[in-house]
C-alpha cells in the first residue's frame, strides 16, 4: 500500500512537472513569434487574432504564472487590441452618434487596459528589482530607484510605464491620479536610457504629457514634439498622429493638423517592425482627417 502510494505521488508529481515544462515551453514560442504580429501586413487579420493570442497567453500563465515573455506578450496584446481595434471602434460609434455603443466600447477598453496594468506591475517584479517596495515608499524614493537602473533595463520600464499610463488615461483622463507620476516616471527614465525603445515612442508619451497636463506651455509642447520626431525618424507614424489629436489642436493650427495627418496616409512602409503600430496610425488618421470642420470651425 504504501509502495502504491509512493508510485502515485510521483506520478501525479511528474505530471505536474511535465505540464509546467509543456507550457513552458509553448510560452517560449509563442515569446519568439511575437515579433511577427509587430511585422504583419493585414490590420484586420491581426485584430482578429490577437483575442485568441492574447487568450492562450493567459491560459500558460495559469501553469507558469512567472514566464516573462508570456507576462509581456499579454500585457502588451491586451493594450494593442483595447487601443487599435477597441477604442477604434468606440471613436467609430461616437462618430456614428451611437452613444451608448461608444461607450460599452470604452467599458471594455477600460478593462482591457487593467489587466494588462495588473500583468505589468507583475512582471515589473520579476524583471527590476526592488519594483514594489519603490512603489510603496512614494514618488521620490521611485524615483530614486528608477536612477539606479541602467540601459538593459530601458525596454522593460517603457513597456511597464507606457501599459500603467494607458490604464490610466482611459480610466482617469481628465482628472489627477497618484499612480500617473509613477507611470510617467518610469517612461521618463527609460528615455534618458535609450531614447529610441519602440520607434522612440516614450519621447512621444513625453510629449503627450507636455501637450495635455496642467501647467505646460505651448513652446514646451512643441519643443517636445520636435525631439520625439526627430528621434523616431518619423517612422512612428503614431507619433505624427498625436500630434496632430493634441499639439495641433491646442494651438488651433488647422494647417498642421492636416499636414501630419496626410504625411500618416502617404507614408510607404517605413518600418517592418513598426508595421501593425503604422497600419492603425493610417486607419485613425484616415477618420481624424473627415473631422477637420469640426475640430476647427470657421
Amino acid at each position: 500500500m504504501i509502495r502504491a502510494t509512493s508510485f502515485l505521488s510521483l506520478t501525479l508529481l511528474l505530471g505536474c512537472d511535465l505540464a509546467k515544462f509543456a507550457a513552458g515551453s509553448t510560452a517560449d514560442v509563442f515569446t519568439e513569434a511575437s515579433p511577427a504580429l509587430d511585422a504583419h501586413f493585414d490590420v484586420t487579420m491581426i485584430g482578429d487574432a490577437l483575442p485568441a493570442n492574447v487568450m492562450q497567453l493567459e491560459g500558460l500563465l495559469r501553469v507558469v504564472p512567472d514566464h516573462e515573455g508570456a507576462l509581456l506578450g499579454a500585457m502588451r496584446g491586451y493594450g494593442s487590441y483595447a487601443y487599435g481595434y477597441v477604442e477604434d471602434e468606440a471613436e467609430r460609434l461616437e462618430a456614428a452618434g451611437d452613444a451608448e455603443g461608444a461607450s460599452e466600447q470604452r467599458r471594455r477598453a477600460l478593462l482591457l487596459y487593467r489587466r494588462a496594468t495588473e500583468l505589468a506591475h507583475h512582471y515589473a517584479a520579476l524583471r527590476l528589482d526592488g519594483f514594489e517596495e519603490a512603489r510603496e515608499e512614494g514618488v521620490p524614493a521611485f524615483r530614486a530607484w528608477l536612477d539606479d537602473l541602467d540601459r538593459d533595463d530601458a525596454e522593460d520600464l517603457f513597456w511597464v510605464g507606457f501599459t500603467w499610463g494607458q490604464w490610466i488615461n482611459a480610466a482617469y483622463p481628465n482628472e489627477r491620479h497618484a499612480d500617473r507620476d509613477f507611470a510617467l516616471a518610469m517612461v521618463r527614465r527609460s528615455v534618458a536610457l535609450d531614447p529610441r525603445v519602440y520607434g522612440a515612442s516614450g519621447s512621444g508619451v513625453l510629449a503627450f504629457a507636455a501637450t495635455r497636463a496642467p501647467g505646460t506651455t505651448v513652446e514646451g509642447a512643441e519643443r517636445a514634439w520636435r525631439v520625439a520626431l526627430e528621434r523616431s525618424e518619423r517612422k512612428n507614424l503614431l507619433l505624427l498622429v498625436f500630434m496632430a489629436r493634441t499639439y495641433a489642436v491646442r494651438v488651433r493650427d488647422r494647417a498642421l493638423y492636416v499636414a501630419l495627418l496626410r504625411e500618416v496616409l502617404e507614408a510607404g512602409d517605413l518600418d517592418p517592425e513598426m508595421r501593425l503600430s503604422n497600419l492603425i496610425a493610417k486607419r485613425r488618421a484616415e477618420r481624424y482627417l473627415r473631422e477637420v470642420a469640426r475640430l476647427f470651425p470657421n
